[in-house]
């Protein structure tokens, strides 16, 4: 998912607020969060639970030229399951909640974002 926007990447680093959606069989937290030394990439330590199946990953937010990308950490072999989208799309909604200078760009999780 990107986000379009000229951001100042480690203020972002420091809006980011741990998530926690509890929803009958569903439980889509996120825990701690680390900033790359050159300020270039958050890891986001995540964890989504569906239907009592547990599924903990690294959700990836990078900077790029024309603002950031959220997305699976890669080559970590994940289910892309519901949940695991909509921890991705949880956050992308608090970061332009809080950065009002980022606008919504090209992504495949338009539906997780409602």
């Amino acid at each position: 998912m990107v986000l379009n926007g000229e951001i100042d990447f480690e203020a972002l680093f420091n809006k980011i607020t741990p998530l926690s959606i509890i929803n009958r069989n569903l439980i889509l937290k996120t825990k701690e969060t680390y900033i790359e030394k050159n300020k270039k990439a958050i890891l986001i330590d995540s964890l989504a639970i569906e239907d009592n199946k547990k599924i903990s990953f690294l959700s990836l937010v990078s900077s790029r030229d024309d603002g950031v990308v959220i997305r699976l950490y890669p080559n970590m072999s994940v289910d892309k399951t519901s949940g695991v989208k909509q921890i991705l799309a949880e956050l992308a909604k608090q970061f332009l909640q809080a950065n009002p200078e980022l606008k919504l760009g090209k992504t495949n999780l338009q539906d997780y974002l409602k």
